[in-house]
């Protein structure tokens, strides 16, 4: 049975505003890909994804970019961020 892990998402102030949170810790399963977890925040925030096109948000996984299948692991902290389209 895999084990649970905590993820940390902290939300730029634009995001905050639709989240209502600066920051959230999430609980998944071992072995929880990187889209999962995407996929589960805009399943509790379905204005994120209206209100931004693909491209129109930035994502760093522990200071860097990730890829859309890459595992987390316990302790990972993900950064969300708007990204001005003008």
């Amino acid at each position: 049975m895999p084990k649970p892990i905590n993820i940390f998402v902290k939300f730029d102030p634009i995001l905050e505003l639709i989240t209502g949170q600066t920051e959230m810790k999430i609980v998944m399963s071992e072995g929880a890909s990187f889209i999962f977890l995407i996929q589960s925040i805009f399943t509790s925030y379905p204005e994120i994804p209206k209100r931004y096109q693909p491209g129109r948000l930035a994502m760093i996984l522990n200071n860097r970019r990730p890829t859309e299948y890459e595992f987390l692991h316990d302790g990972d902290r993900i950064i969300f961020q708007a990204v001005d389209g003008s």
